[in-house]
């Protein structure tokens, strides 16, 4: 009898509720909260930081080490001696800022390193100091003198730096010493032209005659292209012309640019030999601050080409220069 009554009165209490409606305030259900999520814009994929590439490990592929770096950098700016670059025994650099220049010694010889004309030389020094001799000294006087550096190692075998600073430039010089007959007699340098002064008017310019009664005897062979059109002077200074075709400003072989055996180097001759003789390009000509009798214009270490460059006797009607 309790059963039973227990049991209607479950039912009618669930009847209840299921008749119950609901208020508008009810509470959201589980199905409708997960659609209203489900609708929601997804939230933004942050992509997590890329990594570094890994350093190749394998033989060939990886950076190189400083003194890799520092061996590269020196062989980009290291000059050697070439076949075309002597004149007699003299080796002749084309100076170029920060390059090396390298003297080839030997422990039986002396080696000299000259300078230019004028050149003071303000420091020395080298790098091993208790194998090599590095001494200086002074050949010529006033204005023309040139300093004149000497160099000795004490065994073959070496190698070693030197540097010289003076008061137009410096030079940075790697020495090495080797055994037999072969070294270095002498260094020197071939320049740059300095930049042309601004051109400055001045009025009434006082003309000054010229002298071009000069003879230009090419080799029997035939005239090399750098053969000269005309030499002239004006009782100072002495012109020699190139062909306007001939690239006649000094560089560095194998630069892209004209090397110092392109155009032959000028020798003056006097009652005491042949000396060579320094002058300035301007264009496709040779400037010389000197008048001479006879001069040549050779090429070649060997065989020489040579063009001989004669000054006749000026004749009385001398054309005015302004």
């Amino acid at each position: 009898m309790r059963r039973t009554v227990f049991s209607s009165l479950a039912l009618g209490a669930l009847s209840a509720c299921a008749s119950v409606p609901e208020p508008d305030n009810a509470v959201i259900t589980a199905p409708t909260l997960v659609e209203a999520v489900r609708a929601a814009p997804p939230p933004p994929v942050i992509e997590p930081p890329a990594e570094p590439p890994k350093q190749e490990t394998r033989r060939g592929q990886r950076p190189p080490t400083p003194q890799q770096a520092l061996a590269a950098a020196n062989r980009a700016a290291r000059q050697t001696p070439a076949a075309a670059a002597f004149v007699d025994a003299t080796l002749f650099y084309a100076y170029e800022p920060g390059a090396l220049y390298e003297l080839h010694t030997n422990p039986a010889f002396i080696s000299t390193i000259l300078l230019e004309p004028g050149e003071t030389l303000i420091d020395i020094a080298a790098g091993d100091t208790a194998r090599w001799m590095v001494s200086n000294t002074v050949s010529g006087a006033g204005e023309g003198g040139s300093t004149l550096v000497m160099v000795k190692p004490q065994t073959a075998g070496l190698r070693t730096n030197i540097v010289l600073a003076t008061n137009r430039r410096a030079y940075l010089i790697e020495a090495v010493s080797a055994a037999g007959d072969g070294y270095a007699a002498q260094i020197a340098w071939r320049y740059p032209p300095p930049p042309a002064p601004p051109i400055v008017e001045k009025p009434n310019p006082v003309p000054r005659a010229i002298n071009d009664a000069y003879r230009i005897r090419p080799p029997r062979a035939g005239a090399p292209p750098w053969t000269p059109v005309r030499v002239f002077d004006d009782g100072l200074r002495t012109w020699i012309e190139f062909p306007a075709d001939i690239a006649a400003v000094p560089g560095s072989p194998g630069r892209g640019r004209p090397g110092v055996g392109d155009m032959p180097p000028l020798f003056v001759r006097t009652g005491e030999g042949t000396e060579l003789v320094n002058y300035r390009v301007q264009s496709n000509r040779y400037i010389v601050d000197r008048v001479f009798d006879v001069a040549e214009l050779r090429l070649g270490r060997v065989d020489p080409i040579v063009v001989r460059i004669e000054r006749r006797r000026p004749s009385r009607t001398m054309r005015a220069r302004s």
